[in-house]
């Protein structure tokens, strides 16, 4: 008789759809960089400064967003958030002014892609497993790259053939009508909530392989260094992701790539990504999350400086893509799956949304920063150096984290539990 697949794969793969849409949206903003620019009338540290501004935002309401997943649970929110993202994006069309995308692009967008971010599909995934917990998160941070291998061309071709602003109306539409359905029909909050176990393990076998940590409150996870030596981690993530996905496209055709050619280098980057996220999650699993995390950062690092040095020479860049696609798969679904184990599985909407914060205020800081440096030095090179540098500093530092659990088991209620 044929096993059935645990319904926390399901749950798993419609959050990976949703993630592949809202991080790609997320990440398509350089395709749009220099059109908007040029129609706009503006300079990149203005647009830059937009970007930085959605971007902060986005990480400032997670806290807020993980404590309603964590209370009430993420499905109406997710269609609520879903359909006010695709109403900014589909608004982006009629935008005149600078202003108009501090509205549309830095204040409404942004609160839609939160309700519909990472860290809700993290705080969700993180309830159904315990001992394939990483590799169910690295699957959510492959879809997150490979919506920017694809969604960042697509997004290029778009602007290239019908212009920005129709691009952007029919970026709104898709994200309602892929993602309301799943958030409705597929999405459960808990295994408990459908009487079922984590990893779909009988009643009786799945103690040994949970955590003791259920529920630890923000207030206590913010007390101990392991909280803030994931956040710092999270905030070079952030930088070095945001640096790239807003600059990347352009820092590429100024050193003479054609526009195709650099958004094609991103997308495969971040489509060898989503190749090795699986990998990474099932050797997390077996061998420890630490040294896993930590070498994502250090070979971060090197990608990075091989974008940027890389010139007059497409092979090798694409080379570089789709071998540095393994450096970017799985920061996130480490980082997520130590402070799971951390801090309890209960506890992710609030204490991860916490660390996903100062993720956001990396990339902010990322995105502002290049522009800021490309307008006073002429280039990328002082940006993409203090990426590499801090990239090397986190490696470090994830070689340190205390990854034993912080309080004992103390099981409440969960959300959407019928």
């Amino acid at each position: 008789m044929a096993t059935r697949v645990f319904y926390g794969w399901w749950v798993t793969l419609a959050f990976a759809v949703m993630v592949f849409i809202s991080t790609g949206i997320r990440f398509a903003v350089g395709p749009f960089l220099k059109p908007m620019v040029a129609d706009l009338d503006l300079d990149r540290a203005s647009f830059s400064l937009v970007v930085s501004l959605s971007l902060f935002l986005y990480g400032a309401l997670q806290p807020f967003i993980g404590r309603i997943v964590d209370r009430l649970g993420a499905r109406l929110l997710m269609v609520a958030g879903t359909l006010l993202l695709g109403a900014a994006l589909a608004s982006l069309s009629l935008v005149t002014r600078l202003w108009h995308l501090y509205v549309l692009y830095g204040v409404l967008a942004a609160a839609g892609l939160a309700s519909t971010s990472h860290v809700v599909a993290t705080a969700v995934v993180s309830r159904w497993f315990s001992r394939r917990r990483a590799t169910a998160l690295a699957s959510l941070g492959g879809a997150s790259m490979a919506g920017m291998s694809l969604l960042v061309p697509v997004a290029m071709w778009l602007v290239i053939h019908v212009g920005w602003r129709t691009a952007y109306v029919l970026m709104g539409i898709a994200v309602v009508v892929f993602m309301v359905p799943l958030a409705l029909w597929v999405i459960r909050e808990s295994p408990e909530s459908m009487g079922l176990t984590p990893d779909g393990l009988p009643r009786e076998a799945a103690a040994p392989g949970v955590s003791v940590v259920e529920r630890t409150d923000v207030a206590e996870a913010v007390q101990n260094r392991s909280f803030w030596q994931l956040s710092g981690g999270m905030f070079t993530c952030g930088f070095s992701m945001s640096l790239l996905s807003a600059h990347g496209v352009p820092m590429l055709t100024d050193h003479g790539y054609p526009p195709m050619l650099a958004s094609w280098a991103l997308g495969i980057l971040g489509g060898s990504s989503f190749v090795f996220a699986m990998v990474v999650g099932t050797l997390s699993d077996r061998f420890g999350r630490r040294p896993v995390l930590a070498w994502l950062y250090f070979s971060r690092a090197g990608v990075l400086a091989a974008l940027f040095t890389i010139r007059d020479w497409p092979v090798a860049l694409l080379a570089i893509a789709l071998l540095g696609g393994v450096s970017m798969a799985g920061s996130l679904a480490m980082s997520s799956a130590l402070a799971a184990d951390i801090f309890g599985r209960f506890s992710m909407g609030a204490v991860f949304g916490t660390m996903f914060l100062v993720h956001q205020a990396g990339a902010a800081s990322g995105s502002w920063l290049g522009g800021v440096l490309f307008e006073t030095t002429g280039g990328y090179g002082a940006a993409f150096s203090v990426a590499c540098t801090i990239l090397i500093v986190a490696s470090i530092v994830s070689l340190t984290i205390d990854e034993r659990p912080r309080t004992v088991a103390t099981l409440q209620p969960v959300a959407g539990g019928s």
